[in-house]
């Protein structure tokens, strides 16, 4: 029998208070799934409160997406510097939340526009973060440039956990008859073996993360990415296809300022063969 979660409508506004104990100042931004509100606490500390927003979910779907919640909580208490923090999961009307640490710098797409961050100290700093999701045995698995977050101070920060895996767990979930029924993370970011349902039995492993690593560094330097356009739907069979032969632009990454500095740790991490890729955070730090 599978279980019921009961849940309420929460659209919170500003200076409306959650659980008593976070008030409202501003949306930060929305997805499928949930909310995220920038809120200050009764002490006045400010953090990012996530909400899952289960009253839009259909109740069969609700326990598996709990459960994912739970581990993204679980995943921001990871010991690291390079990990946004998570400090206090609740329920507010039956809809899970976790109150994280809150980063004002923006993403990092923005504050690379912006000059708030380097590119160089960004690119180490999120494959320090890789490195301490690795070592305690977790993949990122939607690695991309909304998902990096700016401190204060400039410095980069991985963050949304929520589709992150443990090592040898299935990238997907089977339905019947063995076919994948969900296919987690980004198309343009995903490697072959990710993308490809004919691999639903691929296991999750950090060269999972590499190859996403790649794909987003080319792309904060470039402003393109690397398999060529990727507008519309499409777009998608040519765009899996030359990732599938590790078909990549490198003639625009050489015309890129400081591009010609990262075309063999960006190769390296783009080789559409899992086992030929770069194999880890720390290979890709000494390339």
């Amino acid at each position: 029998m599978e279980e019921y979660i009961a849940s309420e409508n929460c659209n919170f506004s500003q200076g409306d208070g959650i659980d008593g104990r976070y008030f409202v100042e501003r949306v930060l931004g929305e997805g499928t799934f949930g909310r995220v509100y920038k809120v200050r606490s009764q002490d006045g500390g400010v953090y990012a409160l996530k909400l899952l927003k289960l009253w839009e979910v259909m109740q069969q779907e609700r326990p598996a997406l709990v459960r994912r919640f739970d581990m993204e909580y679980a995943t921001g208490r990871i010991p690291s510097n390079y990990l946004v923090h998570s400090y206090d999961l609740g329920r507010v009307k039956g809809n899970p939340y976790i109150v994280m640490e809150f980063c004002p710098g923006g993403d990092l797409a923005s504050g690379l526009r912006n000059h708030r961050a380097s590119i160089g100290a960004a690119g180490a700093q999120i494959l320090y973060g890789l490195r301490d999701l690795h070592r305690c045995g977790k993949v990122h698995r939607d690695l991309k440039p909304e998902n990096v977050l700016l401190r204060q101070d400039g410095s980069a920060v991985l963050t949304d956990f929520g589709i992150s895996g443990d090592r040898n767990n299935r990238l997907t979930e089977k339905g019947i008859n063995g076919v994948p029924r969900q296919l987690f993370g980004t198309f343009g970011y995903m490697p072959p073996e990710q993308v490809n349902p004919r691999r639903g039995n691929a296991t999750v492993l950090p060269t999972t993360d590499i190859f996403s690593y790649g794909v987003m560094m080319y792309q904060l330097l470039t402003g393109a990415l690397p398999f060529g356009r990727l507008q519309s739907e499409t777009d998608l069979p040519s765009y899996i296809e030359h990732g599938r032969r590790g078909d990549w632009d490198r003639r625009t990454l050489q015309m890129t300022p400081r591009g010609a500095d990262w075309e063999k740790l960006i190769g390296g991490c783009l080789e559409p063969d899992f086992r030929q890729r770069v194999q880890s955070a720390d290979d890709a730090l000494g390339l």
